[in-house]
């Protein structure tokens, strides 16, 4: 015996048909990453060198005092 025939019998078709468009239309369920799983929370990239105070001239005159210093020390 086939299930269309199963089905026939019981007279099931039109509660199976609705059955299947309800499953047709539910999404399925979000699968997660490994890192989702235990909780990974990324911080983000790290800062980059300071690059707003290279024109400053306090900034470079407190810099070549600076290397002025570690030659002389050397």
């Amino acid at each position: 015996m086939t299930h269309t025939a199963v089905t026939e019998n019981k007279r099931l078709g039109d509660v199976l048909e609705f059955i299947r468009e309800r499953q047709d239309q539910m999404r399925p369920p979000k699968v997660k990453t490994n890192s989702e799983k235990v909780g990974y929370k990324s911080r983000g990239t790290k800062p980059g060198p300071r690059t707003d105070f290279t024109n400053d001239p306090e900034v470079i005159a407190r810099r070549q005092r600076a290397s002025t210093r570690i030659e002389a020390a050397e």
